[in-house]
Order: structure tokens, then sequence, then C-alpha cells
């Protein structure tokens, strides 16, 4: 029996034979908020919180023992508030739109670009009912800072009782 159910996504890793060029476009272009890291015996690579989720990028040095993990077709999506105005900044410095905004549903907005590595960039302005959804979700305790903060009353509550 499965002890719990994957709730909560923690990482997303990008893996590039040439993580430098990866890194000016998700931070200079993109606008991600990333930052050199070191740890361990990793080489050096670049790492940001988006919300909850941890987005880094890795050279593929750092993965000698997995063969199979490098570089990759990946789809992300982020969410920006006006995706009118981003859109014409990306073409206004010369990113392509894979395809231009676009309706997804009766409320968002979605477009495309590509990162130099190939991976699908998407683009989405969501709409109310999406917020409505992740306001109900969390409520339902589907909060990542909520359920680490029971769990560690929990643990607390358990080691007074012994």
């Amino acid at each position: 029996m499965r002890p719990e159910n994957l709730s909560f996504l923690s990482g997303v890793l990008l893996v590039s034979q040439d993580p430098e060029r990866l890194v000016a476009f998700y931070r200079d272009v993109l606008g991600v908020p990333l930052v050199e890291e070191r740890h361990g015996d990793a080489a050096p690579h670049w790492g940001c919180e988006l919300g909850d989720v941890h987005f880094a990028i890795h050279p593929v040095e750092d993965y000698p023992e997995d063969r199979v993990t490098g570089v990759g077709a990946v789809k992300l999506a982020f969410m920006v508030f006006d995706l009118a105005a981003f859109a014409g900044w990306l073409e206004e410095r010369g990113i392509e739109l894979c395809y231009q905004p676009t309706q997804l549903g009766s409320e968002s907005l979605v477009t495309a670009v590509r990162d130099p590595d190939g991976n699908l960039i998407e683009l989405t302005e969501l709409g109310a009912g999406w917020f409505e959804h992740l306001k109900a979700h969390r409520a339902e305790g589907h909060d990542l800072i909520r359920r680490w903060s029971h769990q560690q009353d929990a643990s607390r509550a358990h080691t007074e009782t012994d």
C-alpha cells in the first residue's frame, strides 16, 4: 500500500549541454530570477523558487552516472498577468512566438516560445476560474506549507506523549 499520494511538485530541473546560454534566456529574456548555486559535488548550476517549486538549470556533467539524464524535450508553462504585453516585449527582442496568443478555454490566453535547447515554453494568462480552482484546492488541504506545519505539529505531539 502506498503511504501517500504525490500532491506537490518540488522541483523542475533542466539539463543542458550549454547551461550558461539557457540561463541567459530564462533569466535575461523571460525574467526567471536564477542565481548561481553550488553545493555538494554538483557543478555550478543555477536555481530559484517559482512559487513553491524549485526551478534549476544544471550542466550535463552533474549526471555522469546516469547516461539517460540529459538534454531532452520538456514543455514548461509559466503564468504571466499580461500576455499581450509580455508577448510584444519578447517579439521586440527578436524572440519568435510559436503562435500568436490564442484563447485557452473561456477565460485564459496562451502562446509559446522555444528556449535555446528547443524546449517548448508556454506562457499563459490564466483567467479567474483557474485562480478560484487554486484557492479551492488549497482550502482542501493542498497547501504545501500548511501540510508541513501540521506534520511538524503532529510529530511534536507524538514526541511529547512518548
